[in-house]
């Protein structure tokens, strides 16, 4: 069965209002709510003092129309009595201001007193509700993010870089503090990575980019500070599964940020029976492709390679001061079959109604504030009755992937800090190489360098520049028994610890690559450099690497500025297998124009035989029965060339040859 229900906060309602909240749940095919991940203050009005007669009584209404509970830890929001008795636990900011009361995520995960209260809201909970025959799953915090420079940070990070690198002299190694004098001569002259002294004329490029930090600091401290935080991150949220799983075998999860890049995701999920995430495609900060859902969807099935969890999908138009698009008619039925496609096994609406205080007065649910089911009532509603009667094909399916998009979190992390160019984004490369393919109507992975890429005929790691011995001779020996990998620009210059490498770029995979860098060439102030090839021209705006040629063969080459006719993209044969390396970005048309050459000449499988703009086509499998999703993220119809004979599981009409998907149209369609 898939989970199919909404988020809602009963403690912002009349209890007179619920019932009727929970008539309307069920009758649009609701089985599920998420419960109580903010209501600390009302959970626990005193301290010490627990309530949870009103909690009871919500969960109460809401179990006698079938309704299953997701229950939330509260700790993101901690109530103004705790904060006042013990403010040290506010976090602390880069400039070292304190970060007062007025929002919520106001503590340090580092403060052992905030820890200590963690756990004793949860183990109160899950003590509490351990029996409790409705309750389905667990959601620990909300939103986990970062970050903090408290004393508690300061003495956790000491502990942290000594347990890695056992010796004060080691880590001085490491770090390379004999530039600038920096050097330490005992764990307790360790810093934080905060405001410094030459940060008055600093012009980190990273600057402009949502997150990033205009701060100069050496570049293993800046790494290794992003580590320790995540680690402390995962660390926090440990100590409360431990304590509910202590009382109860149901699934734990938390709810993650797509591609929110503060923490290593990986690390985070490990600890969780399944992932969730939290999608807004349109919000007041921003509208997202469709291929930028698609990969963050992907991207939660890759962190433990298993389906995963919408804990929150976007309902009605959204923002805090102001709001993003309204939502189409039809959009949210793509939206939440876009999900589904690439693996989500629970579908939970955020939120069920608009709220009429607090910042997110503007983020409207599925309700407006008037408390009326209108036209985004009725299409969940609809969408419903059709996820029930589908539920069997759909949970349990596997995507069927041959090419995988390779993420890391160190890589993201070391670029972000000194980001070579203005204009280049590590996140922004993944997105341009994951579009290019996709559009292919090529299904992906998106997964770490972990993973096992035996599996996959193409695997994909741009400016994987973080190398150690270990990868690289797992990137070998993939290639070597057959597999194709691309590599590009920014590549191999550095140690896993954030030194530059001393040998010669593209470092350890220097000799798979079978290219050497002769130099390079930042692109800035608006100059592009033309490339050509036999895929056809185009221009390079971020970066050129020059190569020289040692057993590759270039396929692409220079043709401006004083390096043209020198080599820009290469392939390479090693042992069964081909490297291509990318030595320079490409536009839009001649990055899809390059991927499209790589799909045919590795033979990677189509999921269609023609490219449809705004059209995705994901491939699945249950129980040895295939079928196609398609979805269409045009306002307009499209005709879709098909390759076989289909059954429309939503109305069993036969579909051979072609299909006409209507405007935001979906449709999922079983081989036959």
């Amino acid at each position: 069965m898939m989970w199919f229900g909404v988020d809602y906060y009963p403690e912002h309602w009349p209890e007179e209002r619920w019932p009727l909240d929970a008539k309307m749940m069920r009758e649009a095919g609701m089985n599920t709510v998420r419960l109580a991940e903010f209501a600390w203050a009302l959970l626990e009005p005193e301290d010490g003092l627990y309530d949870f007669a009103w909690l009871d009584r919500a969960i109460e209404v809401l179990t006698r129309e079938g309704i299953q509970i997701i229950l939330g830890t509260p700790t993101a929001a901690a109530p103004k009595w705790l904060m006042d008795k013990y403010p040290d636990m506010y976090p602390v900011d880069i400039y070292g201001l304190t970060k007062g009361f007025g929002t919520r995520r106001h503590y340090c995960p580092n403060n052992k007193i905030y820890r200590q209260y963690s756990v004793l809201i949860a183990r109160r909970m899950a003590e509490h509700y351990k029996d409790h025959k409705h309750i389905v799953a667990w959601q620990i915090d909300n939103e986990f993010g970062g970050a903090c420079y408290c004393q508690s940070c300061l003495q956790a990070f000491r502990l942290w870089v000594r347990n890695k690198y056992g010796t004060i002299d080691k880590l001085n190694k490491e770090w390379g503090t004999v530039f600038w004098s920096h050097t330490y001569r005992h764990w307790d002259e360790i810093i934080l990575p905060a405001y410094s002294s030459s940060d008055g004329f600093s012009q980190n490029a990273g600057a402009q980019q949502l997150l990033s930090t205009p701060y100069n600091h050496n570049p293993g401290l800046l790494l290794d500070y992003q580590r320790f935080f995540s680690d402390a991150t995962a660390e926090y949220q440990r100590l409360q599964i431990e304590e509910i799983r202590a009382c109860t075998n149901l699934p734990i999860t938390h709810n993650l940020m797509g591609h929110f890049s503060e923490l290593d995701y990986f690390d985070l999920a490990r600890d969780l029976d399944v992932v969730c995430w939290d999608n807004y495609p349109n919000n007041m900060w921003g509208k997202s492709s469709y291929t930028q859902v698609s990969m963050a969807h992907d991207l939660m099935r890759g962190l433990k390679n298993k389906n995963f969890w919408m804990m929150e999908q976007q309902s009605g138009p959204c923002g805090w001061h102001m709001m993003g698009d309204t939502p189409e008619p039809g959009q949210l039925r793509l939206w939440t079959y876009q999900a589904v496609a690439h693996g989500a096994e629970a579908m939970v609406y955020f939120r069920w109604r608009s709220c009429t205080v607090g910042i997110e007065q503007y983020w409207h649910g599925i309700l407006d504030h008037d408390g009326i089911g209108r036209r985004r009532y009725r299409e969940i509603k609809a969408i419903g009755a059709e996820i029930s009667a589908l539920s069997g094909l759909l949970v349990g399916s596997d995507n069927v992937s041959s090419a995988a998009l390779i993420k890391s979190y160190d890589n993201f992390w070391s670029h972000r800090g000194q980001p070579h160019n203005v204009n280049f984004n590590y996140n922004g490369l993944l997105d341009a190489y994951y579009s290019a393919v996709a559009k292919q109507h090529v299904n992906l992975d998106v997964t770490s360098v972990e993973s096992d890429f035996s599996k996959y005929k193409l695997v994909m790691m741009p400016a994987f520049n973080l190398v150690t011995e270990a990868i690289a001779a797992k990137c070998e020996a993939y290639v070597e028994q057959g597999g194709a990998l691309v590599l590009t620009f920014r590549s191999g210059t550095r140690t896993w610890n954030n030194q530059m490498t001393t040998l010669t770029v593209p470092g350890l995979f220097k000799q798979l690559a079978g290219v050497e860098l002769e130099e390079f060439d930042s692109v800035n102030f608006g100059r592009t450099v033309r490339v050509q090839s036999a895929f056809g021209e185009g221009t390079a705006s971020v970066w050129c690497d020059v190569l020289k040629t040692d057993g590759a063969e270039a396929i692409a080459t220079y043709a401006s500025h004083y390096y043209a006719g020198e080599a820009a993209v290469t392939v390479n044969s090693f042992g069964k297998g081909r490297v291509y390396y990318v030595g320079c970005d490409l536009d839009e048309a001649a990055l899809g124009a390059l991927t499209e050459l790589i799909v045919k000449k590795e033979g990677i499988p189509t999921t269609l035989s023609v490219p449809t703009n705004g059209l995705e086509a994901i491939e699945k499998v249950k129980d040895g029965q295939a079928f196609l999703m398609l979805l269409n993220h045009n306002n307009e119809h499209v005709e879709c060339p098909l390759n076989g004979i289909y059954e429309d599981a939503m109305n069993g009409t036969k579909v051979k040859d072609r299909i006409t998907v209507a405007p935001y149209g979906v449709h999922v369609l079983l081989k036959r």
